[in-house]
């Protein structure tokens, strides 16, 4: 039996890659698959300086809820705000041909 014989028949239509998407659905290219990963990774830093936002917004309530404990909450909140604030510098630099930021 030859190796013809026992490979295993296939039909054209795609890789796996593609397999179940429509060919509308596809990136136009490397250009276009960079802009949606810029644009993905700008939405990661924007959810990321929301969440830090809102870390930092709690632990200053901690510090005013509990006086014993209240500098290093409001030490953890100064770092939360401060990385928030490098998420969104990081948000800008994935800012893609004049789009404007959501909500930075």
């Amino acid at each position: 039996m030859g190796s013809k014989d026992r490979a295993l028949p296939l039909k054209a239509g795609g890789s796996g890659r593609t397999t179940g998407v429509r060919r509308a659905e596809l990136p136009d290219g490397p250009a276009e698959r960079r802009r949606e990963t810029e644009e993905y990774a700008r939405q990661a830093m924007v959810s990321s300086a929301r969440a830090h936002d809102r870390a930092a917004i709690l632990l200053e309530q901690m510090a005013a809820a509990d006086p014993v404990e209240s500098e290093v909450h409001l030490q953890s909140a100064a770092r939360h705000r401060r990385w928030a604030e490098n998420d969104r510098k990081l948000a800008e630099q994935y800012t893609t041909r004049g789009a404007e930021p959501d909500g930075l």
